[in-house]
């Protein structure tokens, strides 16, 4: 199978929108509708604490319509990596009718327009990268994802949403190397990565790219019993599972009660840690991640399962550090994952000095920064030079013919990036 089709394949396991829109006058309030707000105790005990305020959550996605309603003031100035010209505040979905709005709308909504929507952090900003529409994006899938991943970080996201799945079954580690990169990157300036596990559990149930990447914190899709969503990924990378069933709204601002997904859940998380992040500014994103590993509710009869990973997240539990401590040494399998990758990377030599006719320690040297060098530093230097140009003269004559001299040598070079 070719990698377009699979590409194309795993494009088809993002979340979907039911077509069949819901009059304005016929929808429920989000308070009944969006259940994982009494799940969570999220009016209750959450927001009297913290609504997001003061975090920037990138969404990586098909772009987020700006002007609804329902993300009033919510959306930041964004970007585009497909190649193509945008500030990512249009939403270029045509296929599910809002993809990126939709997931914008769970973790940001702010209420009002003809849903009155609410996200679960509606405090916290949307910044908006256009990474993929369709296939065929000048910039590749791949590379817009990489690129869009360091962007988000350099533009100051604490929360990256990647409720995107491709699949990674044949690429090494199951990661491609350059969103590999990026996700280090991340992890490096203190930034939590969020995915999607897949959507393809009862079917081909592929590893998902960037899911199955060292780092980032899989989520697979819980439904209203609070068991797994029939459809979850079931894959040894998922670490915890969050609501994957419910309403969502469009980028036409029209309500769907029936929508579905993993790429849901990993919205609802990054709302989540959104939340953990504003109550805790001076918390880690190491920390953030094995709290909610840790505090997780597990769901089935052993601690870890491949459908739900570690449990339920519970944000009240993740976010009070006082009242629900985590052992400093407790499991993170997410960030453990990312340290084994790192230790598997070559580690470029640096070239020796040791032939290059100078030394750091001569008598008398000195560092300065400007300023005037002295006769004697000047004569002294002179000298030197002399003693290396005979020094050069002799050797060159006492050198066989033929002898050559290597500088060096790369551990890498052109060629061996991957392409999708």
């Amino acid at each position: 199978m070719t990698i377009v089709r699979r590409i194309l394949l795993g494009l088809a396991g993002s979340s979907v929108l039911a077509l069949a829109a819901v009059p304005a006058n016929a929808m429920p309030r989000p308070q009944a509708d969006e259940w994982w707000f009494a799940a969570w105790g999220v009016r209750s005990d959450v927001w009297p604490v913290t609504k997001g305020q003061g975090v920037t959550v990138a969404v990586l996605d098909t772009g987020v319509n700006a002007s609804l309603p329902e993300l009033s003031g919510a959306v930041l100035k964004g970007d585009d990596t497909t190649g193509n010209r945008g500030d990512g505040r249009h939403d270029s979905d045509e296929k599910d009718g809002g993809h990126g709005t939709a997931m914008a709308a769970l973790i940001a909504g702010q209420g009002g327009g003809s849903t009155d929507f609410q996200g679960i952090a509606p405090k916290a900003k949307i910044l908006p990268v256009h990474v993929t529409s369709k296939l065929g994006d000048p910039a590749g899938l791949l590379q817009a994802y990489s690129a869009g991943i360091r962007l988000a970080v350099d533009r100051g996201a604490k929360v990256v949403n990647l409720s995107q799945g491709v699949n990674s079954e044949t690429m090494p580690n199951h990661c491609d190397p350059r969103v590999q990169q990026a996700i280090a990157y991340a992890i490096q300036h203190d930034v939590v990565v969020v995915a999607s596990a897949g959507n393809e559990g009862t079917g081909a149930n592929w590893p998902n790219l960037p899911a199955s990447c060292a780092g980032v914190l899989a989520v697979g899709a819980i439904d209203k019993s609070l068991g797994p969503w029939a459809a979850t990924q079931q894959q040894s990378y998922v670490a915890v599972s969050a609501p994957g069933v419910g309403p969502m709204i469009d980028k036409d601002g029209r309500y769907h009660p029936n929508g579905w997904g993993t790429s849901m859940s990993a919205a609802l998380t990054s709302g989540a840690v959104a939340l953990i992040r504003s109550h805790n500014p001076e918390m880690p994103a190491r920390t953030v991640v094995q709290r909610l590993i840790t505090t997780a509710h597990p769901l089935g009869p052993s601690k870890w399962n491949n459908r739900t990973g570690y449990g339920a997240i519970q944000i009240t539990a993740a976010m009070n550090p006082e009242r629900y401590p985590v052992p400093a040494n407790a499991p993170n399998p997410v960030y453990e994952a990312l340290e084994k990758w790192k230790a598997s990377q070559p580690v470029a030599k640096e070239p020796s000095t040791a032939r290059q006719g100078h030394s750091s320690n001569l008598p008398g040297e000195r560092a300065h920064k400007g300023g005037r060098v002295s006769v004697t530093s000047i004569a002294v230097a002179g000298a030197l030079v002399v003693i290396l140009l005979v020094g050069a003269i002799v050797a060159i004559r006492k050198r066989p013919r033929g002898a050559l001299s290597v500088s060096g040598t790369m551990p890498w070079g052109p060629g061996n990036d991957r392409r999708e």
